[in-house]
């Protein structure tokens, strides 16, 4: 015999709504006023802090049950597939030859089944074999190696008992019966525990809060178009934020000239040991691009970081000036060093100048006006 894992459709909706039911319950669970509540809102009263309380459940739950409904459909299918896949191995499943310890006959499958580890994706088949005239009987692998089993212990004198099982009003009940103390475990299985049917009051406040938690279709569409632009606002906010920043580096920005830029380089430059800074302009262009020349007076240091420190100390002088380096860097060759410095001079090329600053520290800027939009909360979501 084995256990037939794939059910109707029906069977895994059914659950998936009373799993989101009883997750959504626990949101509405009564919690008081806590001490740290209180003291962070000194100036509201009870009833205030309250209602803010409830006013922040009923926008929680009103996510929660969105969300619950966007993973409806993937969820119901991963089951599904999960319990296809647990037939077929099944199905494809080789009973391992084992043999009655007691008689040497060959034990017979009574039972096949599929256990999972909870902490991973792992699967894997165990049998339980028996020999009917020994009454003897084992839980093995595949591959027939025996399936360790911790013994039952008795909860009065903690020896190991032996179980049993019995039906009794159309119910089963493991029963565990100690031979050293004479004392007896009656317990119901799991499954029929399970089997209890609910009451009508039960039933009706399920309904209730299905009807609640569970959004129909449209609901869950309108949701999903909600949770959409929350992003969208979310972004454009953060754009907004750089934004704001923007202008502001834009503001700083010092406007200087090609005497002003030579006045500021040689000196810092000479203190980390570079000499000789001449400029040449390049021909005339839309562009106003200055070519330099340095010497490094340093004989120790090498290309790589006679590049990287000039690169540094050029970049820090004029990171808020209208003056940067061009894309290509320093070149070097036995001491000496040159590269392309340019000029900015509109307002469009200052902006251009500003954003790319803060693209290299990982700010988004994004000069549009931002959307509109109106009656972003679902109307018909009623919680």
């Amino acid at each position: 015999m084995s256990y037939q894992y794939l059910k109707d459709r029906s069977h895994y909706e059914e659950m998936y709504d009373r799993f989101t039911v009883e997750w959504c319950r626990r949101f509405e669970e009564p919690r008081p006023v806590s001490d740290e509540e209180l003291e962070a809102s000194k100036e509201l009263s009870l009833s205030q802090i309250q209602w803010c309380h409830d006013l922040s459940t009923d926008f929680l739950l009103f996510q929660e049950a969105g969300n619950r409904w966007l993973r409806r459909e993937e969820t119901i299918r991963e089951w599904i597939e999960r319990d296809e896949r647990r037939d077929q191995m099944i199905e494809r499943a080789q009973v391992p030859l084992v043999r009655c310890p007691s008689c040497g006959k060959e034990m017979e499958c009574i039972y096949t089944d599929v256990r999972s580890d909870i902490d991973s994706d792992r699967e894997w088949l165990e049998f339980f074999l028996c020999c009917k005239p020994c009454k003897q009987g084992k839980d093995v692998y595949e591959n027939g190696s025996e399936v360790p089993r911790k013994p039952v212990l008795c909860e009065k004198c903690s020896r190991e008992v032996e179980t049993d099982i019995k039906k009794k009003d159309g119910k089963r009940y493991y029963i565990e019966t100690c031979k050293h103390c004479g004392h007896v475990e009656e317990t119901l299985s799991t499954i029929d525990e399970k089997k209890k049917e609910p009451t009508q009051e039960e039933i009706a406040r399920f309904e209730y809060d299905k009807k609640r938690f569970c959004l129909t279709n449209q609901q869950g569409q309108r949701y999903r178009v909600w949770q959409e632009q929350m992003k969208r606002l979310d972004d454009e906010e953060k754009v907004q934020e750089a934004n704001a920043e923007f202008y502001d580096k834009l503001a700083e920005v010092k406007k200087i000239n090609i005497a002003g830029l030579e006045k500021l380089l040689k000196p810092a430059l000479k203190k980390v040991g570079y000499a000789d800074l001449r400029f040449t302009m390049s021909p005339p262009a839309q562009q106003i691009i200055l070519n330099f020349s340095v010497r490094d007076t340093e004989e120790k240091r090498e290309d790589y970081d006679s590049r990287k420190m000039l690169e540094k100390t050029i970049e820090k002088i004029l990171e808020d000036k209208n003056w940067a380096l061009t894309s290509e860097g320093v070149s070097y060759r036995l001491g000496m060093l040159d590269g392309r410095i340019r000029g900015y001079e509109s307002e469009e090329d200052l902006q251009q100048l500003t954003k790319s600053r803060m693209k290299k520290k990982g700010k988004h800027v994004k000069l549009k006006k931002s959307r509109d939009y109106a009656s972003m909360f679902p109307e018909d979501v009623v919680l």
